[in-house]
């Protein structure tokens, strides 16, 4: 199949539908297939300088071609989708979907599947089923934005259990659920590199490190693990491993940042707080496998549907995270993951306790996890996605 993927960031920006992308492309161009990438200008490779008569020709990434023609968003972004959707004469194009991903100003992305009606197939895959912002006072029109575009796709893919009883209470498209893989290709250090790595921090022996991976927005409970980290003794630190705010909504994920920072002054946590900043996939292994115990109280509870979960899955870390907003059987509390409430500081601080006093216990969550992990591997996640648009 000729395969399009649209998607609002893709690398060197930054961001988890990105990362996705590319892996997702890179496997479905090891089944054969044909892969086009339509994205924002800034995923321009930094090498790919072009005279100006070229630049709607596309990058040839050896595995994909990538098109990073898109300015804005906006009603000229689905004409720009459209032309390469028939100059190239692709057989489906594959929505990568998250509101954010595409500046949440226009509903000018969530009308595609309709303005390719006729040209080619379309699959919306919905990384979250969250509404875009579009204008003050929007209200209903920003959740009918995203009604119509799984309403006028020909089919559309979801990465949860929860997002799949969502749409298909509310759509006659074929859904299909999918999980995503690991956002970081797994590397295993040395005992050289992880010693370098806590000495990089300022670790002394005998202190404890927690690890939080991902950017940093309101829903993911990084200020929740600050009062917990507020509660523990002061040779436990923390370690926030990556980007920090990522290219999709910058705007309010600095605001989150700045609260954050302003919460570490307040709680005196200055000393025991340490950033990595965005890292290559290698060094981003290594802090991984630095840290003691992996720590991610998700607000709105653990989900297959984030990738830096899976990506502390594939790596084998113990996680200590929050309980699941819907059953999830895929993790099991006590056995690859441990468990608490959401937003509860107190708690959270007890379980990070209990784990650092039983290292077997981390053992055993660290191994059940990497097996977990085998489940949603690039190829399997890429031959189920192939199979669903060839049936579409």
């Amino acid at each position: 199949m000729k395969i399009g993927l649209v998607t609002g960031e893709y690398p060197p920006m930054e961001g988890g539908v990105g990362a996705f992308t590319q892996e997702l492309a890179r496997a479905l161009a090891n089944l054969h297939h044909e892969i086009h990438i339509i994205t924002d200008r800034q995923a321009r490779p930094f090498d790919a300088r072009r005279r100006w008569q070229s630049l709607l020709e596309p990058v040839d990434l050896g595995f994909v071609q990538l098109h990073p023609n898109v300015k804005k968003w906006r009603w000229t972004a689905v004409s720009q989708v459209a032309d390469v959707v028939l100059r190239y004469n692709l057989d489906v194009v594959n929505i990568q979907y998250q509101a954010a991903a595409y500046n949440m100003r226009s509903a000018a992305i969530n009308l595609l599947p309709w303005r390719l009606k006729g040209v080619a197939k379309t699959a919306v895959t919905f990384h979250d089923l969250r509404v875009p912002y579009l204008f003050p006072k929007a209200g209903p029109l920003r959740q009918t934005a995203v009604n119509l575009m799984a309403k006028y796709a020909h089919g559309t893919i979801v990465t949860n259990r929860a997002d799949y009883e969502a749409l298909t209470a509310s759509t006659r498209t074929p859904v299909r659920q999918i999980p995503i893989g690991s956002n970081i290709t797994t590397y295993t250090p040395n005992h050289v590199e992880l010693q370098e790595a806590r000495d990089l921090l300022g670790l002394q022996p005998g202190d404890c490190l927690l690890g939080y991976f991902g950017f940093l927005n309101e829903s993911k409970g990084a200020d929740t693990l600050l009062h917990a980290l507020a509660r523990l003794e002061k040779n436990v630190h923390l370690v926030f491993i990556g980007g920090q705010t990522g290219s999709s909504d910058p705007a309010n994920n600095q605001s989150f940042l700045d609260q954050l920072k302003a919460l570490i002054r307040e709680l005196g946590l200055e000393e025991r707080v340490h950033w990595t900043g965005f890292q290559p996939d290698q060094r981003v292994s290594t802090f991984l496998h630095a840290a003691d115990l992996m720590v991610m109280p998700y607000r709105d509870g653990v989900s297959l549907r984030r990738g830096t979960l899976m990506a502390v899955l594939a790596h084998g870390r113990p996680l200590l995270t929050t309980a699941p907003a819907t059953p999830t059987p895929e993790l099991v509390h006590g056995e690859n993951v441990w468990l608490v409430a959401p937003d509860d500081a107190a708690g959270l601080a007890t379980a990070v306790q209990t784990l650092i006093a039983s290292p077997d216990l981390r053992a055993k969550l660290g191994q059940h996890a990497a097996q977990v992990a085998d489940l949603f591997t690039w190829d399997k996640i890429a031959q189920e996605t192939a199979v669903f648009l060839a049936e579409l």
